[in-house]
Formats: C-alpha cells, structure tokens, sequence
C-alpha cells in the first residue's frame, strides 16, 4: 500500500532529468503518466505540460475557458493545484467544480460540447483531466481535450509534446505561474478542490495582479449540470417503472458523488458502495499481477464485486476517471468485447438512428463485423485510442464508438453527440436500462447473440519484450509474414493499417476465417500487447497466440 504524503512529496521534490529520455514528457494514447519517485510525473511534468498548452491551445481552436477535472489518484491533488496556477499565470478563464468535488473524464468532455454548442469564436472551450487511469496508486496522469471535447490526436499532442519538453529543459522559472498562496480570498470562494502541498517551490512571477487572477478562477457545476442531462441519452424514465436492484462499486473514484446524484434525482433502487475517498485504494481486490489496479474490466480486480453481488440484478464498475466501465451479473464479469457488441445492437434497435455506423478499435470482437453486416450497419475500424472516434461521434457518423478495454460512447436519443471521450456511467446506465426494457441482463442477450453468429473466446497477453522488438514491431509491413497459416486456418488478410482511412495501427493485424490476431507496442512500457480471438475454442485461441508470438519474435531474425 502507498504512502500519500510520501508520494506527494516525491511530486515536488523530485526534478525530472530533461537528458533523461524515460524523464521527459511523453503522450500515449491517453495522455502523459508516470511514477514520482521514478520522476516520470513531477511538478515539472504538469506545469510544462499545460504551459505548453497555454501557449497553443488557440491553434486548436481554443478561444475561451478551460475546465479541468480530475480523478482520486494521490497525485491528481498537486497536480490539478499546479495545473490550475499555470492556467490563471497565463490568464485562462478556469472553471473548476463549484463543490470541491472529483471531476470524471466524461463530465469534463461534456461540459466542453455543452459550452461550444452555445458559444461564439472567441468563447471556444477545451478541457484538461488529471488522471492516469486505471493504473496503481502510485502514479499520475494528464490529458488534455481539445474543443472537440474529446481527446487530442496525435498532432495535437506531439505539438504539446515537443513545447513541454523545452520548459522541462528551462526549469520552472520558465513557466508563467500565479501561486495560491497569493490568492486564498479566489481559491475559497471558487471551491477549486485542491491542495496544499508542504514544500513551496519558488516560481516564476507572473504579471497578474492578485484581483486579476481571481476573475479567473470560476466554479462550475460539473455534476448537476451532466446528471440532469442523463433522460436525452438514457430512458430514465424506464428504469424507475422496472425499478431494478443495481449494486453500484464506486471502486473509490471520481464518480461517486455523481451515482449517488443519479439514484437521489431519479429516485432509483441503487445500493452503492466504496464511495469514499481513499487514495490508497486499500479496498481493491489484487489485480492478476499482485498489484493494486482499478481495472473495472480485470476479473481479479472485479473478483470482489462479483462475489458481492447478492440479490441484486447486475452490478456496475467503474476506474478512477470513469472513462471505463465493468458490468457483472451472476455469470460474473462479462468481457467488454462481450458486452460491447450486445449494446450495439440494443442501441440500434432502439434508438430512431438511421444511418449511424458502429466505431470500433482493431481488437474489439469481429463478432461485431459479422452482427453489423447483417443488419447493414458500417463498421468503422480505427487503431486502438478513444481519440479516432471523437471526429465520428462529434459528426454523427457513428452511434457507438467501443474500445476493447471497457471504454465506450454513444449518441444521445435524438441522434446528437453526448461526449466525445469515454463515459464509463452512461454505459452502466445502458445495462440498467437493458434489463428494465427487456427483463434480460446483458450477459443473457449475448448467448442470445452467439447463438446467431458464433462464439468466439479471446484473449489478451501482455509480453516483455527489447527495444529492438517494440521498434520492429512498430515499423512492421504485411510482407515480413510470410507463414501462410495461422492457427491452423489459412491467412486471409495481413494489414499494419486500419481498414477506416488506413491509419497505421503501429503493429500487425492477422485474419484468417476462424479468427484472428494483433500484436502492437505498448506506447510507455516495455512490452508488446497480443490480442488473439478464435471460433475453434481454447485450443484454436492458445495456437493463434503461440503461431502470432513467433511471428513476433521472428521479427528481429527475419526468420519467420
């Protein structure tokens, strides 16, 4: 278990080494995280990163106020403070929850959209989330959201990028910066909720005046402002007539003040539990590894809701940001490619949508290809990354945008865009709403599903691999295959490429006509991730994956 203010500590004493590679601000596909004892996500981290954000946020479109919000990672407290000061340093209009509460991923995206659907050009707004994810205790994490609302493509943050990394060279007597120790009047009356920390760092002055800073700083409230919104994308109003048993495990992050809102507001019968705040996460069950994880979509770190499921119909899980989402009902955890597929076609059949396709990333279930064909519904396939759905939900091009790590969005009723990033409630929502309109649990429709089109079992590997391996890995072509079967079946497709506008998938994607295999390099690790689906069982999934590992393998030879 960590200890808080050691970590805390760490965040502001350690200084990063800019010469140090594994040091310097790097974007994933979800933002920079790191570990502050290892002075991979410092002080420095944070205000370099939205400094550079100040400087550029007006190329991306971003004219107005930012809102910033964050999860109940220990880190995520300094980090939002030091975030928040570089903003006023730099005379951003800041809008921080009006209660001193937690602020999710998808209440921030949503109140970007709500904000630019009503605004004029000089009065865009964009979004900044302190957050790691589900990742240990220990570390931190920042993304940013343009005016889109939903992640920021890799141009955006390659721009961040680069500029972070000059501050991280000059210091923080490079960084515009308006301390809260010099506006306490600003900081209680805007109800920020962020902390103080011990040691204070000497920084640069900024050239606003204490009054100045003030009008900068303005509450808002996030969570009434996204639960009253909740009937223009969930049927509200169906689950209170069914008025299911729902066991809610808050899992100890940023939306349970928001589930206890949703069940107070509609008067729902919603046990909820782990609601508190505990930073160290001392509740969780241990992940596969002995570590400490809030994956909402791991059976281990869900063993403990599943075992407490008791009387009620399904239970609902979620990560520290709220971005994911874990549904269980009394067959237990069901898998998100399970789950995901099973709310595509629930959405289509009951929403007024016409013409809407279904995003899905190159690992999500080709279960979903096979539903989609047959019911005549495009199938956009990006790499893997939320931010290759945000233009398609953003335009309407498609009513679901699914991940297979348990994230997702979808339309609201009327056809119009919710959020842009992952919303790991309106997902668990949907599951409730799924058993009020149709008295099946979404493990129930999926039997249903697979008695149509197969049952496919999958699987996914994380395997610790050299530099030399993530490099061949990520600069691999079609032709360095050069097996003619995989699993046993025949290969029918090689494509480093997505089959939506041929987006390089930064690895391999293997088809042959009873499954399926992908392997793509971790973007902040050293590992390589293997995904593999097969219709032949256990047995035709363990050889995909062991014919997929020499592939790999083979790469750095040249011998496969």
């Amino acid at each position: 278990m960590i200890h808080v203010d050691t970590v805390v500590k760490d965040f502001f004493r350690i200084v990063p080494n800019h010469e140090n590679l594994e040091e310097r601000v790097s974007f994933g596909t979800s933002g920079h995280r790191g570990i502050a004892s290892k002075g991979t996500f410092n002080e420095l981290h944070v205000a370099a990163i939205v400094q550079a954000i100040c400087d550029v946020r007006q190329e991306f479109g971003a004219t107005g106020p930012c809102y910033i919000g964050q999860d109940t990672h220990a880190l995520s407290q300094p980090a939002l403070q030091v975030a928040i000061e570089v903003l006023l340093g730099n005379r951003v209009k800041t809008r921080v929850d009006a209660h001193r509460e937690f602020v999710p991923t998808p209440s921030v995206s949503r109140a970007i959209l709500r904000h630019n659907a009503d605004t004029t050009a000089e009065n865009v707004a964009d979004g900044i989330i302190i957050t790691p994810s589900h990742n240990p205790p220990e570390h931190g994490g920042i993304k940013y959201n343009p005016p889109h609302g939903g992640p920021a493509d890799t141009a955006v943050t390659k721009r961040i990028e680069a500029l972070a990394n000059e501050y991280l060279q000059k210091g923080l007597d490079s960084i515009q910066r308006f301390s809260f120790h010099h506006l306490v009047g600003a900081h209680e009356s805007a109800h920020c909720g962020c902390c103080h920390h011990e040691e204070e760092k000497a920084v640069a002055p900024a050239a606003i005046s204490i009054d100045e800073a003030g009008q900068y700083l303005e509450p808002y409230d996030f969570k009434m402002a996204y639960v009253n919104e909740l009937p223009q994308i969930i049927d509200m109003k169906a689950i209170q007539e069914a008025n299911p048993k729902v066991l809610i495990n808050a899992l100890g992050g940023s939306g349970g003040a928001y589930w206890h809102a949703i069940a107070e507001e509609y008067n729902l019968n919603f046990t909820i539990i782990n609601s508190d705040y505990d930073p160290t996460f001392s509740f969780m069950s241990y992940d596969h590894d002995g570590a400490i994880r809030m994956d909402c979509s791991s059976p281990y770190a869900m063993a403990e809701v599943a075992k407490n499921l008791g009387d009620h119909v399904l239970a609902i899980g979620n990560d520290p940001d709220y971005d994911r989402h874990g549904i269980v009902t009394e067959e237990g955890l069901l898998a998100p490619n399970q789950y995901l597929v099973v709310a595509a076609k629930y959405l289509n059949e009951t929403r007024p949508w016409e013409g809407k396709g279904v995003g899905k990333t190159a690992v999500v279930t080709s279960l979903m290809d096979a539903y989609c064909k047959d019911s005549n519904h495009p199938v956009y396939e990006v790499p893997v990354g939320f931010k290759y759905f945000a233009p398609l939900l953003f335009d309407g091009r498609i009513g679901l945008g699914a991940e297979e790590s348990a994230g997702a969005s979808f339309l609201q009723q009327d056809g119009t865009v919710w959020t842009t990033d992952k919303d790991g409630i309106i997902l668990g929502l949907l599951a409730v709403e799924m058993v009020a309109t149709t008295g099946k649990t979404p493990a129930q429709h999926y039997v249903n599903m697979t008695e149509q089109w197969g049952t496919p079992v999958f699987q996914r590997v994380d395997m610790p691999c050299t530099a030399e391996i993530k490099s061949a890995l990520k600069g691999m072509k079609p032709s360095d295959v050069t097996m003619t079967k995989l699993g046993g079946s025949p290969i029918l497709d090689i494509r480093t490429t997505s089959l939506f506008e041929e987006q390089p998938i930064d690895g391999v994607k293997i088809v042959t006509d009873t499954g399926w295999f992908v392997a793509r390099p971790s973007g902040t690790e050293n590992l390589y991730k293997m995904y593999a689906e097969s219709y032949l069982g256990e047995e035709g999934l363990a050889q995909l994956m062991e014919d997929g590992k020499r592939i790999i393998e083979g790469l750095v030879t040249k011998s496969v």
